[in-house]
């Protein structure tokens, strides 16, 4: 099991650019690793990152659990599995 992830700079935003890393990401670790399942974690209130994982297949179980992201306090996200 690996975890994906990502961070685009505003002006990158709406150009498709997340959902083609998340595709390429998934399709190289299923065809050329053993990883079996793979991850992602989004925001609760991130509706444009939870769209980039429904668009290349990903599931969750809408179960909040905290995330820490580097920023100090942890906030709600959900777990998103593919």
């Amino acid at each position: 099991m690996v975890s994906i992830g990502g961070r685009l700079r505003g002006k990158y935003w709406k150009s498709g650019i997340a959902t083609e890393v998340a595709k390429l990401m998934s399709d190289y670790l299923f065809k050329e690793t053993d990883i079996e399942i793979v991850t992602a974690s989004t925001m609760v209130e991130n509706k444009a990152s939870a769209h980039v994982l429904e668009k290349n297949g990903f599931m969750t179980t809408h179960t909040v659990h905290k995330e820490d992201w580097g920023h100090g306090d942890s906030t709600e996200a959900y777990r998103w599995f593919l």
